[in-house]
């Protein structure tokens, strides 16, 4: 599981990081398709949607191409943003510039950003209104610490908001799972696939989560599971959407012969197995998430 989680961290510290303009606005597309549905259904559980009337001060942990910042830009009045104070963090430095660039070229308001842990961000107590983690306390090494920090940050009364795969996820894993089984060489993937990297299976369970929470204080504990389908295009779209797990996959469970058998062959292959799978038409992909609120006690 440690190798597992380790090559994760390396994909999301380098992955488009040599991305020019054009590939980065389609890669960021590509994860809004995937990010942005539950991103928006989390931030209406914790009050972040257009029936704002007040200011507010928003800590977005794990911020990624920033799916949180972006529905808030979208959909929260100028006024009430240019009142309030967004900081969208991440531990890589990768995805908190790929933001950056994001953030300026579409003039949003009120956005800061950092390079920081979840687990330990350093930054004042009691310094914000919202905290939001979308979809990594499944990956974040030690999630207890998230809910610590949590508590430190937030304001009495405050709500922390995240997501997380549910334990019964499937989204990208079957075709992918399918496409290595073809392959005329050893392709191992996990069976089924581990939706909690780190191991800590008690946040991607939406029975087990409200124990994880109220056992570090928080009250108001809401869970919901929610089903969302995502378009494929085709097989080429496919494979460019899912680029990133591929290389996952092939860094934390092949053999170095394996990889070397793959060399020059293993892209046109993928894409020949899912257009005859799929007969050359486009197919939808089911993705389950948890959606996680809950308060800091006012008292």
């Amino acid at each position: 599981m440690a190798k597992v989680q380790e090559e994760l961290g390396k994909m999301f510290k380098t992955f488009g990081s040599d991305f020019d303009d054009e590939r980065l606005e389609k890669f960021i597309e590509d994860s809004e398709r995937i990010m942005r549905r539950p991103a928006e259904l989390l931030l209406r559980q914790a009050g972040l949607d257009t029936s704002l009337s007040k200011s507010f001060s928003l800590l977005d942990h794990a911020c990624g191409t920033g799916p949180i910042a972006a529905h808030l830009q979208a959909n929260v009045h100028k006024q009430v943003l240019s009142q309030s104070r967004m900081l969208c963090a991440d531990i890589s430095d990768n995805l908190v510039n790929t933001l950056r660039r994001r953030a300026e070229k579409h003039g949003w308001i009120s956005v800061e950003t950092a390079v920081l842990d979840a687990q330990n961000s350093g930054l004042p107590e009691l310094s914000f209104s919202h905290i939001t983690v979308n979809f990594a306390m499944h990956v974040i090494p030690e999630p207890e610490l998230v809910l610590q920090e949590a508590m430190r940050l937030l304001q009495p009364g405050g709500t922390l908001a995240f997501t997380v795969w549910h334990k019964n996820n499937l989204g990208w894993v079957p075709d992918m799972a399918s496409s290595f089984a073809a392959l005329p060489f050893e392709a191992p993937m996990p069976s089924p696939m581990p939706m909690a990297p780190n191991g800590k299976t008690e946040f991607i369970d939406p029975d087990l989560i409200p124990g994880q929470l109220r056992g570090h204080g928080f009250d108001d504990v809401e869970v919901k599971t929610v089903e969302h389908m995502v378009r494929v295009e085709s097989a080429d779209d496919y494979m460019r959407k899912f680029e990133m797990m591929k290389e996952w996959m092939i860094q934390a469970y092949w053999s170095e012969e394996s990889k070397e058998k793959a060399k020059g062959m293993l892209h046109d292959y993928i894409v020949r197995h899912l257009t005859e799978k799929h007969r050359g038409q486009g197919w939808d992909l089911s993705w389950k998430a948890v959606l996680v609120t809950c308060r800091k006690p006012k008292n």
